[in-house]
């Protein structure tokens, strides 16, 4: 069984403490001496008092836009949503809400990676937000955070994200790796290619590319977490019952971009990059399962 913790913070200031790209080393940061080490999240370490195990761990925190903008991303707050993007690599960071997603534009890389945790939320004290050091690691690679003689070192070279999918042929072979079945409709009106489709251990995504540029995305995830990956603030929000469900639509200009919902123990998301009518996304969500 997985060791249970309390967590105890140690933030981070730029003053003296944190050392940025030129200072990095190039060796992986320190790796769990201890089972119960092991068990919990990135960048996150036991302690022991007196040599005894004790019932808390430590998450080291580090101030979001101090460290950001100094690996050349930009930070702009939304409604209570930060955006932390470089022009390839972003995330939204959401204060109070342990749920992370990476996304990229780059082709070569995953799109987008499955909601993670990091085991403590965002917060802000004296208007400066601190995030979990792992989220770096998430963003840069996980060779990107090391520690150098008392230093914390973080370095922004090779910036990829670890694919955790893997491309199948059908449904059924993505059902064997994620474990659980996703149901489809029989045809999607107006989209001309054959659906990509992967899976993960957690997930599964099917993709169709469309006329003009427009892309849907259907997903079905084990679990309650929005796996939109979208967390624009649209100005048109709303919850309707489809077949018993609850389902939120997001969007604007009368067209809805992500419907979200759970049923059972799965979470599923649409996502349309154009938007398409309340009617037919809500049909959709209706057969999908």
């Amino acid at each position: 069984m997985k060791r249970k913790t309390r967590t105890v913070l140690v933030s981070l200031a730029l003053a003296g403490a944190l050392a940025l790209p030129a200072l990095a080393a190039n060796v992986i940061a320190p790796a769990p001496d201890t089972k119960a080490e092991a068990d919990l999240p990135d960048y996150t370490y036991a302690i022991s008092v007196n040599g005894q195990e004790v019932d808390a761990s430590a998450t080291v925190m580090v101030p979001l836009r101090a460290v950001a903008e100094s690996l050349g991303f930009t930070v702009t707050w939304d409604n209570g949503t930060i955006l932390v993007d470089n022009g390839v690599i972003h995330t939204y960071v959401v204060l109070g809400q342990d749920s992370y997603t990476i996304t990229t534009s780059n082709e070569n890389l995953v799109g987008m990676s499955a909601p993670f945790s990091l085991g403590i939320a965002p917060f802000s004290v004296d208007n400066v937000t601190y995030v979990p050091l792992g989220l770096f690691s998430a963003l840069l690679g996980d060779q990107a955070i090391t520690w150098e003689g008392g230093s914390l070192c973080i370095q922004s070279e090779d910036v990829q994200i670890p694919n955790p999918f893997t491309s199948c042929d059908s449904l059924d072979d993505a059902a064997a790796i994620a474990g659980f079945t996703m149901t489809m409709p029989d045809r999607l009106p107006n989209w001309i290619e054959e659906p990509s489709i992967r899976a993960s251990e957690t997930m599964i995504e099917v993709v169709y590319n469309g006329r003009d540029g427009q892309q849907l995305r259907l997903r079905k995830a084990v679990g309650d977490d929005d796996i939109s990956g979208d967390y624009t603030s649209y100005p048109q929000e709303e919850t309707v019952t489809v077949n018993g469900r609850e389902v939120t639509l997001k969007g604007e200009d009368g067209k809805v971009k992500v419907a979200i919902w759970q049923d059972d123990s799965y979470t599923y998301a649409v996502l349309d990059s154009t938007g398409m009518s309340k009617a037919n996304i809500t049909a959709l969500a209706g057969m999908l399962g």
